[in-house]
């Protein structure tokens, strides 16, 4: 790059707070749990507001109670595993093993 140019930063809006919102939400959509949470949701909420058809009264093919249990489960069970991985994927100064490297 010729001297005296400096390099153009990628940004939405100048880098106020809007630029680093975004930045934010992209991250996440970029992350496996997003992505999880995305295969795991969307099939459930489809089906607790899809009706099935010809049946009278009409009826949803997956209850909300049932969906919020399975929403809720899958929430917690990914909030609980990446507890769980931030508090045991640790190294013990004894152990001789430097992986920080």
């Amino acid at each position: 790059m010729p001297e005296g140019k400096t390099k153009p930063k990628i940004s939405f809006f100048k880098s106020n707070f809007w630029d680093l919102w975004f930045q934010k939400l992209f991250r996440n959509i970029a992350s496996v749990k997003y992505q999880w949470l995305i295969l795991l949701y969307v099939p459930v909420i489809y089906g607790m507001f899809n009706y099935k058809p010809d049946i009278t009264p009409p009826e949803t093919w997956i209850s909300p109670n049932l969906g919020l249990a399975f929403l809720g489960g899958g929430f917690i069970t990914l909030a609980l595993g990446r507890i769980i991985a931030n508090s045991r994927l640790c190294e013990k100064p004894e152990d001789g093993l430097d992986t920080d490297r």
